[in-house]
């Protein structure tokens, strides 16, 4: 199953015109396609709203916006067009659809003069993802006093004033919509942290785009389906046993952080790895033994923090840093652990901080490592403090190539950068797993993911799915507020169930 690609402006422009050239169909049947699809899950978003209100624009945004007011109309709905002029002229489809709202008795209005109405739910349609300039003049008033009115807004495709591709230099005003429903894939600029208070919510609509056309075109960029990811993952043979399940080290803990270490446990343990062993200061033991019976536990020579492996155990894969401290001889046996395993390694929380502080350790990481960095810990690494989430996205990009390794920036939407350059964006997880410790699971699920031998990057973006699946069905069961780490390492089995489900279907 191949990973679904995230395409810029320039992008989605010849994929369309690459649908419209083979499939064939023209570009009104197209633009009457998408108006379908966002009707049908506006009605279903709000079922009882009967007056809806559409900013239009005169491209084809704007033709968007006429045959979704049509299509309401027909669904006997009120829908009125506030139609914005940005040109001269309009486009030929959204004359068109103009033309056909006209017909059936719609109602349009200019959009300078526009006024709230009670109840009523908005439709943005003045701007689409081509467009490439801050907005300005006349049209930023209206979407000022659109925002300013607090309504209901559903953006089509992209929040009007939202540049599609990147927004570092974007001064014009954009609308803040309630909900975005976005065509075919999700734009670049809805992936990152600064669109959030633009776009609300959103969801991809399929409008039927050609996946040949899809495949044809390049891309460095993924969004992850359950699909994708659960073909990334090997089957387990039938006749398998513990030593060919695969063994997790994890080296995790300290008197500070004893927690941490049995988080990280406990998700390696409900990943699949056929053992787990995790590596403790002494005084943890009977903590661990306690709070995961099932993991091997190897003990440190120190009580409270990590000074190093005496007697290394057989392993595929290790976890190192969830709470384990920054100590200096921490550091130290941080830095021998690494020179001495060279296998698929996970390096997390402190031993991250211990890499931020030795910076020339970077270039002898193991060739399969995987850093899992939140983005203040990944400005630290970097040696940057990055302004946007865009200007992060570059230097993730440049870093993974730099070192050749997988890296996680965790967050919401969190991204998966190669080494060859390429970046996986998750559309799991939510608000409730902004809590401490979900990080130290996450660290188990790769450690055990990888021991059990699944090759990167599968190993890492189907790990970083179903991680953040599990707190989804978390937050159903116990509300986003609710949501403890624990509460997620506890649902990493019907996380991965649902994956193995996917994958049985196939």
């Amino acid at each position: 199953m191949e990973y679904r690609k995230i395409f810029r402006a320039a992008e989605l422009k010849a994929l369309d015109e690459y649908t419209i050239r083979h499939e064939p169909v023209s570009d009104v049947e197209l633009m009457e396609r998408a108006a379908t699809a966002f009707t049908n899950r506006l009605l279903q978003l709000y079922p009882v709203a009967n007056s809806f209100n559409i900013l239009a624009g005169t491209g084809n945004n704007g033709g968007d916006g006429f045959a979704i007011a049509r299509q309401l109309m027909a669904r006997g709905k009120h829908a009125r067009v506030y139609l914005a002029r940005v040109g001269e002229e309009l486009s030929p489809c959204c004359a068109v659809n103009r033309e056909r709202f006209r017909e059936v008795g719609g109602e349009e209005e200019e959009a300078r003069e526009f006024a709230p109405g009670r109840g009523e739910v908005w439709v943005d349609a003045l701007f689409g993802s081509g467009l490439n300039r801050p907005t300005g003049g006349w049209v930023a008033d209206a979407i000022r006093r659109l925002n300013d009115m607090k309504a209901t807004v559903v953006a089509v495709d992209v929040p009007s004033g939202l540049m599609c591709d990147d927004n570092r230099e974007n001064g014009g005003e954009i609308v803040r919509a309630t909900r975005t429903l976005t065509f075919h894939c999700p734009k670049l600029a809805l992936m990152l942290e600064e669109s959030h208070g633009y776009a609300g919510e959103f969801e991809v609509l399929d409008i039927g785009l050609s996946r040949e056309g899809e495949r044809r075109l390049p891309s460095s960029l993924f969004y992850l389906t359950r699909e994708a990811v659960a073909g990334s993952l090997p089957r387990v043979d039938k006749f398998a046993h513990k030593g060919r399940r695969g063994h997790a080290l994890l080296v995790a803990g300290s008197d500070r952080f004893a927690g941490a270490a049995a988080l990280a446990t406990r998700g390696a343990l409900r990943s699949g790895a056929g053992l787990v062993t995790v590596h403790v200061p002494k005084g943890l033991k009977g903590l661990m033994h306690a709070s995961a019976p099932e993991a091997l536990v190897s003990v440190d020579a120190d009580d409270g923090h990590f000074t190093g492996i005496g007697t290394w155990p057989g392993c595929d894969a290790v976890g190192i840093g969830p709470g384990m401290g920054t100590d200096p001889e921490s550091a130290a046996a941080t830095r021998a652990l690494l020179e001495r395993w060279r296998g698929p390694t996970v390096v997390d929380a402190d031993a991250l901080n211990v890499l931020a502080a030795n910076p020339e350790w970077l270039e002898g990481l193991p060739r399969e490592s995987v850093l899992t960095p939140h983005a203040a810990e990944f400005d630290r690494l970097s040696g940057r403090v990055a302004a946007s989430g865009r200007e992060r996205l570059e230097a993730l990009v440049a870093f993974a190539r730099r070192y050749r390794v997988h890296v996680v920036l965790k967050g919401a939407h969190a991204v998966v950068a190669t080494p060859g350059g390429e970046c996986f964006f998750n559309m799991t997880g939510n608000a409730g797993m902004a809590k401490g410790g979900t990080g130290d699971v996450l660290t188990g699920v790769i450690a055990s993911v990888l021991a059990g031998g699944a090759p990167l990057p599968g190993a890492v973006t189907a790990s970083v799915f179903a991680h953040g699946l599990a707190g989804d069905l978390a937050a159903a069961e116990h509300g986003e507020r609710g949501v403890t780490s624990g509460d997620v390492a506890a649902m990493m089995g019907r996380a991965w169930r649902v994956l193995e489900e996917v994958s049985r279907d196939k």
